[in-house]
């Protein structure tokens, strides 16, 4: 199976390839607008690999939720792929890809993020052996109702949530590091779905916007600004 993954939903420029069941890239990369050199780290480095983009069987891209530019940028230029080549794609919660590694460390996993107007991106995960699984639908919540969700381990690129939750409850269980999503840990779940032949046609393939009636109004600060 050769796959073609990238995440632009954070500050972290995530591109990888998989090509007969090696990985043969992975980059990951702190830039602040990222999705904006997308196009050209992909023909860039399908030189390298001397691979063209009907190589792959699929692509797999990070659904969200997070920038709303990096996705807005990254689902087109997903969706000129597939169109133009007839291949599948297979969107993946980047929160998935946060809590991967993590997966034989606890049984319950909180990936959260920012989403600014005072709420928080919340996945949730379930792991036993090994396996991940989701457990309900990501959704938006309050900062002050994830103090009761003591049994997970917490999970976040945004140190300044992280410093606010453990101000008002010492007791969280908090992962002390960074977690950015990367596209290498999307692929579990692409790689089953793909096995399955259950995807999404164009006109179906949108981000994970958790407010999407809102997500076009630009405002200054943060859950804590």
């Amino acid at each position: 199976m050769n796959l073609l993954a990238f995440d632009v939903s954070s500050h972290n420029f995530s591109l990888c390839i998989k090509q007969d069941e090696k990985l043969v890239l992975d980059i990951n990369e702190i830039i602040k607008f990222g999705a904006s050199e997308l196009v050209v780290n992909i023909e860039k480095n399908l030189k390298k690999f001397n691979l063209d983009l009907d190589s792959f069987d699929a692509f797999v891209i990070g659904a969200g939720p997070g920038s709303f530019t990096g996705l807005r940028i990254s689902f087109s230029v997903v969706k000129a792929f597939m169109l133009a080549l007839d291949k599948p794609v297979i969107p993946v919660c980047s929160f998935y890809s946060c809590a991967y590694p993590f997966r034989n460390d606890s049984e319950k996993i909180a990936v959260i993020a920012d989403a600014r107007r005072a709420m928080i991106y919340l996945a949730c995960y379930k792991s036993k052996n090994g396996k991940l699984t989701k457990d309900g639908k990501e959704r938006l919540i309050k900062l002050e109702d994830l103090i009761v969700m003591k049994d997970y381990l917490f999970i976040t690129y945004d140190s300044h949530i992280r410093e606010a939750l453990l101000a008002c409850e010492k007791g969280i269980n908090f992962y002390s590091q960074d977690v950015y999503p990367k596209a290498k840990y999307l692929l579990p779940m692409a790689e089953g779905i793909y096995r399955k032949n259950k995807f999404i046609s164009v006109d179906k393939l949108t981000p994970l916007y958790l407010h999407p009636k809102t997500c076009q109004i630009r405002k200054k600060g943060s859950i804590i600004g």
